[in-house]
């Protein structure tokens, strides 16, 4: 996907700008966060330390005035103690209750506030606990009650080894002057004891909230807890609840503060929204100012675009017009500059282009060959009046940019132009046969690719048609003329070989030894003069169509294999190894004579040009329907451009050593025809040269002697 130049400068300048500035924000925004956290945190703790070291002055107060009164009345007989503990009584009014009693339990002394309305008759304390521990345990010890609806703090102390005195504290007036209030509209602070239950609260604490305290995480936690400390999350009551607590070793127990999380922390909250809506402002501002900057750097190198865009199309009109004071202003400048040089050049490219399309409409119009120029998509480019004339166009019809192929309407002409175009061998071409008023013409069709002289791309197509009406002429003429002096050559060869002959057998007269040499040289020469002639004679029958085929079953390989034994004495000259590579017999109906003859010819040519020592192998298989036979040699092989021409008649490699007259392949060929198939040549350079040739099996004839295939026999 194509993201243009606008968008990457905006993505650019927010994720160097916005990214470190959200980044940052979430920073502080967390860094408030935990320091309003704390704070609240570090409130809560700092009120219920507060609650906590109160409370326990209170009971050091308590405890230093009883530890006061029983030294004195240590001292005192128990007329004096009573009147001491009178007025000790009168001058300490949160005081409701001083006992002194027996190790067994009983109360000996008893002096109580008047305000306290506390019970006036003694009591029995061996059932007891605390009064137990202190006895026992020889230590204070310490209880919170109720007594009269009114808080108090009950505390033993072992006196003299045998007595326990016990103090009754009233905690009403000092929890009052303690104030223990609400924390915001959730929250409670409240004094608990060592088993978790509370001693002191506020009023706003309902039964129901009380019986559930010892249940609060933060309680258990505070009991075990050696300093003061903070919960950052419990529950109760379904409510996420944050709280601070502090020991009091006094009693074993702890003062607790608590408040919703919510509430708790609903400045925090205020306070990251804040936070937030200036970020996005921030972010806002930022935002407006890299859309208005990337726009001004954008803006002039999308104008540059587009302009080249046009440029590119061959409008040179256009400018650039960069208004800023920078480097994109000479950034325009120049690009104008190229601009005009480009114009000035294109002007002298299309002049220079006009003359040279002229020079070569001038020469492809003047020439009688025929050529089409086709682009690289088949298009006409260029067609001149011989090549119209060819293809069966009007001379004057529009062809320009259509397709070749769509133009021509003689079917024929179109399959060979299609495949001339189509194909990739060097040097390929088509013979094209043009039925004129009067006479037919005849026309060589090749092509060529049309390369670029500097950048050596390919621009298209040229096809070419050149009149070969004349060398056709000629070549007939020729042929004529070479079949008329050979057919009249015949009878005299004969005459003279036959001649020679009688003479070799001294019928008319006993010859010398130097004589009958000679002899014999003649006849050599007779015999190889009147197989040429015989030859010419039989590729004029088989090129006019009177060569006859005697069809007959045959088995190839048992062919082969007999014309091998005719030819392996000259192949013991060059000690030469003949192989036949015939898996299983292969019969067909076909001219055996011919055949035959097909096989000499192509075992004798790789005779020729089978090195010493060589190879020789003749091959038989079938493919189903078809004999596929090949006489393959070591010998030095055919030049590539040779392959297609050897079939020719009179045509030789030049250069090679081995003579002949150039024909036996030729009658190769019109042999393969006659039977309905084909031969061709393959060949690597040095390694030997292998000829194949194909005939159906199942050939047969209909009733006027023409030649089918029908089905192998």
């Amino acid at each position: 996907m194509r993201i243009r130049l606008f968008p990457k400068f905006v993505a650019v300048m927010l994720a160097v700008s916005v990214v470190p500035i959200a980044l940052l924000g979430y920073r502080l925004i967390g860094i408030g966060q935990l320091g309003a956290t704390t704070a609240r945190l570090e409130l809560h703790i700092s009120l219920a330390d507060t609650i906590a070291r109160e409370f326990e002055t209170y009971l050091d107060g308590v405890n230093d005035r009883a530890v006061f009164v029983m030294d004195a009345v240590s001292r005192m007989d128990w007329e004096n103690k009573q009147t001491l503990l009178t007025s000790f009584m009168d001058a300490n009014d949160d005081i409701n209750e001083i006992s002194m009693i027996s190790d067994s339990g009983k109360e000996l002394v008893k002096v109580l506030n008047p305000s306290a309305k506390a019970a006036a008759a003694f009591r029995d304390y061996i059932k007891d606990r605390n009064f137990l521990g202190a006895r026992d345990g020889k230590t204070k010890t310490l209880e919170f009650q109720t007594i009269n609806g009114k808080n108090s703090v009950v505390i033993y102390y072992p006196f003299g080894g045998n007595f326990v005195f016990k103090f009754v504290a009233g905690l009403d007036k000092f929890l009052n002057a303690l104030d223990l209030k609400k924390v915001g509209e959730t929250g409670y602070s409240l004094i608990v004891d060592r088993n978790g239950e509370p001693i002191a609260y506020t009023q706003e604490l309902s039964r129901g909230e009380l019986g559930g305290v010892k249940k609060w995480p933060i309680v258990a936690e505070a009991l075990k807890a050696l300093s003061a400390g903070s919960s950052e999350s419990f529950y109760f009551g379904g409510v996420e609840q944050i709280g601070a607590y502090a020991p009091i070793p006094a009693i074993a127990g702890a003062a607790i503060v608590k408040q919703s999380k919510d509430e708790a922390f609903r400045a925090a909250a205020f306070m990251r929204g804040d936070a937030v809506k200036i970020l996005l402002l921030f972010i806002a501002v930022i935002f407006t100012a890299a859309f208005f900057l990337s726009r001004q750097l954008s803006r002039p190198i999308i104008e540059i675009t587009r302009v080249a865009e046009k440029v590119a199309e061959g409008d040179f009109s256009r400018t650039v017009d960069v208004r800023s004071r920078d480097e994109l202003k000479d950034l325009g400048e120049t690009f104008n500059k190229m601009v005009r040089q480009l114009k000035t050049y294109s002007d002298m490219q299309v002049d220079r282009i006009i003359r040279e399309q002229k020079n070569t409409e001038a020469i492809l119009f003047s020439t009688e060959d025929g050529f089409v120029m086709i682009d690289g998509a088949g298009r006409v480019q260029l067609a001149n009046r011989k090549a119209r004339s060819v293809l069966g166009l009007a001379p004057e019809a529009a062809v320009e940019g259509k397709e070749l192929l769509e133009l021509i309407g003689e079917p024929g002409i179109r399959d060979l132009v299609a495949e001339v175009l189509s194909s990739r061998k060097e040097n390929f071409f088509r013979d094209i046969e043009v039925a004129q008023e009067h006479s037919k013409r005849f026309f060589k069709c090749f092509s060529a690719p049309i390369i670029a002289p500097e950048k050596g791309a390919r621009l298209g197509t040229l096809l070419a048609f050149y009149d070969i009406t004349l060398d056709r002429e000629l070549g007939r003429i020729k042929d004529e003329f070479l079949h008329s002096i050979t057919h009249d050559l015949r009878n005299p060869m004969g005459a003279i070989k036959g001649f020679v002959e009688f003479m070799i057998k001294e019928v008319p007269g006993p010859v010398n030894e130097a004589q009958k040499k000679m002899l014999v040289s003649i006849d050599r020469a007779a015999f190889r003069l009147l197989g040429m002639i015989n030859n010419i004679l039989d590729i004029a029958k088989m090129e006019a169509g009177k060569m006859e085929l005697k069809l007959a079953p045959l088995n190839a390989a048992e062919t082969a294999r007999r014309v091998m034994e005719l030819l392996e004495s000259l192949g013991q000259r060059k000690r030469i190894k003949f192989v036949l590579d015939a898996p299983a017999p292969v019969a067909l109906q076909a001219d055996a004579g011919l055949m035959e003859r097909m096989f000499t010819n192509l075992i004798g040519n790789a005779l020729k040009f089978a090195p010493e020592s060589g190879v020789i192998t003749v091959g038989i298989g079938e493919d189903g329907e078809n004999l596929i036979a090949f006489v393959a040699d070591n010998g030095d092989g055919i030049p590539l451009e040779y392959l297609g021409k050897i079939f020719e008649k009179f045509e030789q490699v030049k250069g090679q050593k081995a003579g002949g007259t150039g024909l036996g392949l030729t009658i190769c060929k019109h042999i393969a025809a006659a039977h309905l198939g084909r031969i061709w040549a393959e060949s690597v350079p040095g390694k030997g040269a292998k000829f194949i040739f194909t005939v159906p099996k199942g050939l047969k004839k209909d009733e006027f002697g023409k030649l089918f295939v029908g089905g192998g026999e």
